[in-house]
């Protein structure tokens, strides 16, 4: 399966850079059209040939745009500007009444297409060269009057096959340059692909190596600041000293602070390492699990409210520790982050299932996000303020953690009145 998704993404790659190629030959192809329209009405002035140069003219550009409007998607109008500028190459030939040197307009033609880099363009323009110089000299031979293809009163046989075989070596040189300049193209892109392929896997390796260090490092380090906190708790208990039961409280909110900045760590490396594992979520059951986890967090004492209002008549799949790491942060930022001049602190949780996904709204009447800080506050370690509280790793585990689930979450908020966040995650749900 990844195979086939990195041979999609390669073919994707290349298929990108070849319709840029074409848009900048395309930008080129109107500059020249335009000049080849221009050139003609030039010699329309200077040779009297103004239905020529303004109906033949216009009717080439009109063929070659209305192509190019009617199958936007087809690469057909490439050809019809083979046939064109081929066209146009007669008419510039007619007009100077029979000048030789006007032949070197399909030359300037052929090295034109070979932007587009495919040489099957050649063979319209090789064909329409062939067909107007066969037969325009074979009329001109006759002695059909005005019929201009060369200032000589005939161009012998001999001529005109000498003449057809280097315009063909052009054309076949011209041809062969697309083909190659396509071929190169192709091996260019390949060798970028395979070249970014390598470093990917390189960066995945390493980042997988650093996410393991992470881990291990952070899990190494509870043991003993777990031990730390038990030991203060114990000296608590053996002093009754005012001073030394305040450098204890301090410590130990040192050491919780350090304790929750190792747990987001580990969130963090869990949410980047582990693969989703969806099972069916029992969402009353979930949500009373992190709001009574919850109660007494943070510095205040007052009671904060849960209101929860959940709708789930449909079933709905995603991985349930993801979940619960999503709302344990929200609904603790909403606790922690309560408005003082607010006598009712209070969470609203609503979970809304459908059979395609879940909304889940986590409001709160605390202090407010500002306007210029909402769009920061997913980054990773972002504080709003210097008095914030907690690592500035939270909500940047959230939004990873929403995105691992394929959902996005947004935030509104006002200051002074409060803050609600909004996950949209899917159902996964296996369809048997």
């Amino acid at each position: 399966m990844k195979q086939e998704i990195d041979a999609l993404e390669h073919s994707m790659h290349i298929k990108d850079f070849l319709l840029a190629i074409k848009k900048k030959s395309d930008h080129i192809t109107n500059f020249f059209l335009i000049t080849f329209y221009i050139v003609g009405l030039l010699l329309s002035f200077f040779y009297d040939t103004w239905q020529i140069g303004v109906g033949v003219g216009g009717l080439l550009l009109i063929a070659y745009y209305s192509t190019k409007i009617i199958l936007p998607e087809s690469n057909l109008y490439q050809y019809v500007l083979s046939v064109v500028l081929g066209i146009f190459m007669a008419q510039f030939i007619y007009q100077m009444h029979g000048m030789f040197e006007m032949h070197f307009m399909a030359f300037i033609a052929s090295a034109i297409l070979i932007t587009y880099q495919n040489w099957k363009l050649q063979i319209p323009l090789m064909l329409v060269v062939g067909i107007h110089h066969g037969l325009f000299g074979y009329y001109q031979y006759l002695g059909f009057d005005k019929v201009y293809f060369s200032q000589l009163d005939y161009m012998s046989l001999q001529a005109f096959v000498i003449h057809m075989i280097l315009a063909g070596c052009i054309f076949s040189i011209c041809g062969l340059w697309a083909y190659q300049f396509k071929k190169y193209s192709e091996t260019h892109m390949e060798l970028i692909f395979n070249k970014r392929e390598i470093e990917n896997q390189e960066l995945k390796t390493a980042n997988y190596e650093l996410d393991r260090f992470v881990y291990s490092t952070s899990h190494d380090l509870r043991a003993p600041l777990n031990s730390m906190l038990g030991l203060i708790e114990i000296a608590k208990e053996d002093t009754t000293e005012e001073l030394m039961l305040e450098y204890f409280k301090m410590l130990q909110g040192s050491a919780k602070k350090l304790d929750g900045f190792i747990c987001d760590i580990l969130d963090y490396s869990r949410n980047s390492r582990m693969e989703v594992n969806t099972e069916l979520i029992n969402f009353r059951e979930l949500i009373n699990g992190v709001t009574e986890n919850l109660k007494f967090i943070g510095d205040n004492n007052r009671t904060v409210e849960f209101k929860i209002e959940i709708s789930d008549d449909n079933s709905f799949y995603t991985d349930k520790n993801r979940l619960i790491t999503i709302l344990s942060n929200l609904i603790s930022n909403a606790i922690r982050y309560q408005n003082s001049q607010i006598p009712n602190p209070f969470v609203c949780i609503k979970i809304e299932t459908s059979q395609t996904e879940t909304n889940i709204f986590i409001k709160d009447n605390g202090i407010g996000i500002d306007e210029e800080s909402q769009s920061k506050i997913f980054g990773m370690f972002y504080r709003v303020s210097q008095e914030s509280v907690g690592s500035g790793l939270g909500l940047y585990i959230v939004k990873e953690a929403v995105n691992k689930l394929m959902g996005n979450i947004k935030v509104q908020s006002e200051l002074g009145t409060g803050t609600t966040f909004i996950i949209k995650i899917p159902n996964q749900q296996t369809k048997t």
